[in-house]
């Protein structure tokens, strides 16, 4: 059978943004390595002309600049036919030609003419030579007797007029050109808009953004997680440097994470441990990237590529980083701890796994990491992709650790509300009925300890030796206990709420008068005074705490 011809290209009006890379350029690689066409990309000079004419110098400048970067995203001249349009004269002629077979009025109403009429600002100035674009776009086609024109759904109407002039043509001469299909992409399609929100970023418009400026400022890694995450498929995806600053700020999160796992790692490396040498720490992060492993690898088999890049980040962010290694720390601080290598063995497999899973995404950073990090294999883009192993489902540890961090989440939330610097440490007291659970305390007191700011973990089947004004949280099958006193500074805090007491009487005074005031209520908008009641409603509330909490102290 033979193949298909595609047609399609870009004019140099300006660099390629990332508006082409992330469509039309990666559409365009995937369409010639499927080896099913013959493949012609056009750096449309002529084209360029029709509204650049007085500056043909931005056109010669990009004309190469436009070329490389074909090359360079892996458009491969052996198996596609690039060409500069200008350099094929006989698309002139056709152009020509093809204008007495269509009317000014028909272009005029062309949606896509239209639009870019528009977008450029012309009014009544419109160049003649602007309406020999859209011909000219026909000229391309048929010249090389394309089947197919890969567009955007923009497009739509260009290619429709493409066939309305074909038609024209072969009512005339017979069936000599070939009626194009527009080949437009499935389903509904998400774009990268404009900076300035337009449809979609532009050359001409000077919308885009060229990704070599976003390179130098973050890396590629930051730009190309970017582009993969926070998007659904089928959703428009707004460019914010915002998002690429976070992206650079979680390869930053690894590289440091990389670096304290490193620093503390031995010479001589790191043996395997056997099961039984584990903590249920340890166990608990084990069986979280196993389940990652699985999660992932599905992930990108069914190409949902975000959702698996935000598990990563989030595994990666929350679960190693700023629990697990936080946990061991202790461990890896005290040379007398048996656990120590046990340690240093998971932290090493938990981050070459991690690695592993995100270098598809950010392949500069892991790669180096990587290969610093070890050395039985060369390199992580040839390395054995992580497998998912039901010997590394650990479900009792990951119970257990979770029931800590739900505790330690509720000791900071308290330790928050009452002000308690991180620096000040108390004495914390669980409290269990429930054997398993103050087992899982037992056994995971020294992070406990360090994660909840305790400088001493008391473990115990009822409240005996706890005073009766000890601060309290509950989680299911116990509760944790926290003296008072030793939280804060009590003439300090009355001193505290005083003033707070005193700040919110005045506010409220305020809100009052103004909800009072006829004028007010009758003339302001309806939004500003349910902003108001809501307000009165959060004081009042603010109040009754701070009342309690003085009546508490004051006993």
């Amino acid at each position: 059978m033979s193949k298909k011809t595609i047609l399609t290209g870009d004019r140099p009006t300006g660099k390629l943004h990332l508006g082409h890379y992330t469509g039309s350029l990666k559409n365009r690689v995937a369409l010639q390595n499927e080896d099913k066409y013959n493949m012609f990309v056009m750096v449309a000079d002529q084209q360029a002309l029709t509204d650049n004419a007085k500056n043909p110098k931005k056109i010669v400048d990009n004309l190469l600049e436009v070329a490389m970067d074909y090359m360079s995203v892996g458009l491969d001249p052996e198996k596609t036919t690039l060409f500069i349009q200008s350099q094929v004269p006989e698309l002139a002629e056709l152009t020509m030609y093809y204008l007495n077979l269509v009317t000014v009025s028909r272009l005029h109403r062309n949606p896509t003419v239209k639009s870019e009429i528009q977008q450029k600002g012309f009014g009544e100035s419109i160049p003649a030579g602007f309406f020999i674009y859209p011909v000219s776009q026909v000229a391309d086609i048929t010249a090389f007797k394309a089947d197919l024109v890969p567009v955007g759904n923009d497009q739509k109407p260009m290619i429709e007029q493409t066939r309305e002039i074909v038609r024209s043509f072969n009512s005339t001469y017979g069936d000599v050109l070939v009626e194009p299909e527009g080949m437009y992409p499935e389903g509904i399609a998400g774009r990268l808009p404009g900076l300035d929100g337009k449809a979609k970023m532009s050359k001409s418009l000077g919308n885009g953004i060229d990704p070599l400026e976003v390179i130098d400022k973050y890396g590629a890694d930051a730009l190309r997680f970017t582009l993969i995450t926070g998007n659904a498929p089928g959703n428009d995806m707004r460019f914010y440097w915002e998002r690429v600053e976070a992206s650079r700020n979680f390869a930053n999160k690894v590289w440091n994470a990389s670096r304290f796992i490193m620093m503390n790692l031995p010479e001589e490396g790191v043996k395997e441990v056997s099961e039984e040498a584990l903590t249920d720490a340890d166990k608990w992060i084990l069986s979280k990237v196993n389940t990652l492993v699985k999660d992932v690898t599905e992930n990108m088999e069914k190409y949902e590529l975000g959702i698996a890049a935000d598990k990563l980040y989030s595994f990666i962010w929350e679960e190693f980083c700023d629990w697990y290694i936080e946990m061991v720390k202790p461990r890896l601080y005290n040379d007398a701890d048996e656990t120590k290598t046990a340690a240093l063995y998971t932290l090493q497999k938990v981050l070459i796994t991690s690695l592993k899973l995100l270098h598809p995404y950010m392949p500069f950073v892991t790669e180096e990491i990587f290969c610093t990090l070890q050395d039985k294999e060369e390199s992580i883009m040839i390395s054995e992709w992580p497998v998912y192993t039901e010997k590394m489902v650990f479900g009792k540890e990951e119970k257990a650790v979770e029931t800590i961090k739900e505790a330690v989440r509720n000791i900071r939330n308290i330790r928050a509300e009452m002000n308690v610097a991180p620096s000040k440490k108390a004495k914390v007291f669980v409290v269990s009925e429930n054997e398993e659970v103050r087992n899982i305390f037992e056994n995971g007191k020294v992070f406990f300890a360090t994660l909840g700011y305790a400088s001493e973990v008391l473990i115990q089947q009822d409240k005996t030796g706890i005073d009766e004004d000890a601060v309290s949280v509950l989680i299911p099958n116990a509760a944790i206990y926290m003296p008072f006193a030793e939280l804060v500074d009590i003439e300090k805090e009355v001193e505290r709420l005083k003033k707070e007491k005193e700040r919110l009487t005045k506010e409220l005074a305020r809100v009052n008068g103004m909800l009072a005031n006829p004028n007010f209520v009758n003339k302001a908008p309806e939004k500003k005074i349910a902003e108001e009641k809501e307000k009165l409603e959060n004081y009042t509330q603010m109040m009754a705490r701070v009342e309690e909490r003085l009546a508490h102290l004051s006993k």
